[in-house]
């Protein structure tokens, strides 16, 4: 697949571009890419065709992201002549991880894998219904995944750049993947419970995604929303199991989990990344609340998983009985 970028180094190294368009446009079907629109603003009609041959047509409401997977379709008819504003992103699996091929993730095990080793699922561009690779968005979050994805043509544009340019890319794909991957999630358990109360909880966490540099304080949030401290942690302990503050902490893990796993993001950078005012603080942090140092945690993740993807592929050369996840 030949992709038109600002840089000919990407277009040999790290299968992924972005591109902010102004206009409706058709993104490409070529297999093993995987296309994330980004539609800031916009009028018009939208029709997407998935992979189970489902078909589906509505109307834009911006802001919005749309998730589509290798051979899908989208077609765009603008209703008015004003531009639109778009970040195109077409990237294959495996820039974040070689092992995230989509024949392998389509594959049973793929979740145990996943579980096991902080793999992605990308679950709304595998998914099979219209409905529900579309996720709406505040102009909030919009923004800020709009601030990733200029940063990161800034880095595709540089002269010179230090040998971590390409994991900075990768983190700014993992941090709008993860808030993709926690919408979906609650647009599935939107539909068993619709109540103010889990919308309140769901656009809190959308929240606390898009910035874990900065998550909101406490009383910040409160005031946003407009509800007590105490309603505020009876509504978290309900869905999450967790405190307000316990819930940052987590995610926090997690991402640095990520960044730990799929990057070589120095450990000064990762801190920086998710608020923390020295890379000592951040170790100290991510020891305590897991047990692992940071770069024995890397290493051991990124062995495990070699491992594990290495007896996959054995037994998809018809090896059975050489595949067993602890």
């Amino acid at each position: 697949m030949q992709l038109t970028r600002t840089s000919d180094k990407l277009k040999r190294t790290i299968l992924f571009n972005a591109e902010r368009r102004k206009f409706p446009f058709v993104p490409p079907i070529d297999s093993g890419y995987f296309t994330l629109i980004l539609i800031k603003s916009g009028k018009g009609i939208l029709t997407l065709q998935c992979k189970s041959g489902e078909t589906d047509s509505f109307p834009v409401s911006a802001p919005m992201a749309i998730c589509l997977r290798d051979g899908e379709a989208l077609t765009c008819t603008a209703t008015n002549g004003e531009p639109w504003d778009v970040y195109n992103l077409v990237f294959s699996p495996t820039f974040i991880n070689v092992n995230m091929q989509p024949a392998v993730m389509e594959q049973g095990v793929y979740e145990v894998l996943a579980e096991t080793y902080h793999l992605f699922r990308l679950a709304p561009f595998m998914e099979t219904h219209t409905e529900l690779k579309r996720i709406d968005m505040t102009e909030e979050q919009m923004d800020a995944y709009f601030r990733i994805c200029d940063a990161t043509v800034a880095a595709m544009e540089e002269e010179d750049p230090d040998k971590c340019w390409s994991c900075r890319i990768r983190a700014g794909l993992m941090d709008i993947l993860t808030g993709l991957e926690a919408q979906y999630t609650h647009k599935i358990e939107g539909r068993r419970d619709n109540s103010l109360t889990f919308a309140t909880y769901r656009n809190i966490v959308i929240l606390i995604h898009g910035d874990l540099m900065h998550p909101g304080r406490i009383e910040d949030v409160c005031r946003i929303f407009g509800i007590n401290k105490n309603k505020l942690q009876v509504i978290f302990r309900r869905y999450s199991g967790l405190s307000y503050h316990d819930f940052i902490k987590q995610a926090r893990v997690e991402r640095a989990q990520s960044y730990l796993a799929f990057t070589g993001l120095k450990l000064s950078e990762i801190a920086f990344r998710l608020g923390f005012t020295t890379e000592q603080h951040f170790y100290r942090f991510f020891k305590r609340e897991t047990g692992e140092a940071p770069a024995d945690f890397r290493k051991s993740t990124v062995k495990g998983r070699k491992d594990a993807f290495a007896r996959l592929a054995m037994v998809a050369a018809g090896d059975p009985g050489c595949y067993a996840v602890k």
